[in-house]
């Protein structure tokens, strides 16, 4: 065996013994001390340094989450999602990007299923607060395009935007956590989200089916018309001025594709 072999199948064993205690003995032969007790006690150290930087790293992106939750369940939960979904990047603030599908599946109570939908719209948050900037057009701007070209126009969006459809009004749940927040009456309704990021502050930005309809066409490269049309055929009462300065206002709405 080459000295590179032997050194994978360490850092192998290692990092099966940083999961699981039991695979600490596959270790006696490979690292100092040769004290099976003290050498137990040692790998325990990184374990528990691990684990605690998988839970702190979840917590902050996920913090109402943790809040609902309650320390002993989120503790369980960033054990099992970090088996479940090992970290394969050396950034920690990605780690957390499959823990919404993961919740649903590992929380069967009924009561708790908007778990998922928090997790989420925190997810979408967390990641607008690391996405790419963007400089809007100025009102100046926007008015020499002209409402024909704009009318025809494919439009820009902020590289921190989400436009999320949603099972439960999250955003009530999530504004509930914040100071002087209040627990709504009632969550189990459908609820339309964007998430937006004016001056560098994340935020939710809650729609209509309509408007979410809209954006998301905007997004995927249809002309302004084009996505009117679908919200109107949602709602013919849709009122796109007020959307419009909406979404301008929180800088979703950038400017005009080059593509």
């Amino acid at each position: 065996m080459t000295a590179r072999n032997t050194l994978e199948a360490t850092q192998r064993a290692f990092a099966a013994a940083l999961d699981d205690p039991a695979a600490d003995a596959a270790l006696a032969h490979e690292l100092l001390p040769a004290d099976a007790a003290l050498l137990h006690e040692r790998v325990g150290l990184y374990r528990g340094n691990g684990r605690a930087a998988r839970r702190l790293a979840l917590a902050n992106a996920y913090p109402v989450l943790a809040a609902l939750s309650g320390e002993a369940w989120f503790d369980a939960l960033a054990l099992a999602y970090a088996r479940a979904h090992p970290s394969r990047d050396a950034d920690l603030n990605r780690f957390g990007a499959r823990l919404p599908e993961f919740v649903e599946r590992y929380e069967t109570d009924a009561r708790y299923a908007y778990f998922g939908d928090v997790a989420r719209l925190e997810w979408a948050l967390h990641a607008a607060s690391c996405a790419a900037n963007a400089t809007p057009l100025d009102a100046q701007q926007w008015q020499a395009l002209g409402a024909e070209r704009l009318a025809q126009a494919r439009l820009a969006v902020h590289p921190a935007c989400a436009a999320l459809a949603l099972r439960f009004d999250v955003v009530a749940i999530w504004r509930a956590h914040q100071p002087g927040g209040v627990w709504p009456e009632r969550v189990d309704m459908p609820s339309w989200t964007l998430v937006v990021r004016p001056q560098w502050r994340p935020t939710p930005l809650v729609h209509t089916h309509a408007s979410h309809a809209a954006f998301v066409a905007l997004r995927d490269g249809a002309t302004l018309d084009d996505a009117l049309a679908q919200a109107f055929d949602i709602d013919p009462a849709f009122d796109f001025g007020g959307q419009w300065r909406a979404w301008i206002e929180a800088r979703a709405i950038v400017g005009v594709r080059d593509d």
